[in-house]
């Protein structure tokens, strides 16, 4: 199957987000723990984000391929149409 390339354009405008640095040590823990809590909530809240986006892309998608199959379909009618 040959692609056009086109679907990478498409496709990665949803970045999805980087995860907060965790420590692994416990007095990093007390030390951070308003600070890991700020960046554990903000990260929770870009994936809600990022999700969303997808869902977006995910649409867009579909309806361009769901035209796409209507344009397709109409250019095979006259080629089905002679045999």
């Amino acid at each position: 199957m040959g692609g056009n390339g086109r679907s990478a354009a498409i496709a990665g405008s949803c970045q999805p987000p980087a995860p907060p640095w965790m420590p692994t040590d416990s007095a990093d823990f007390q030390a951070y723990a308003d600070l890991l809590k700020r960046d554990a909530e903000a990260y929770f809240t870009d994936v809600e984000q990022y999700y969303r986006c997808l869902d977006e892309e995910r649409r867009e998608v579909f309806e361009r391929a769901r035209a796409a199959s209507e344009d397709y379909a109409r250019v095979l009618e006259p080629l089905d149409a002679g045999r």
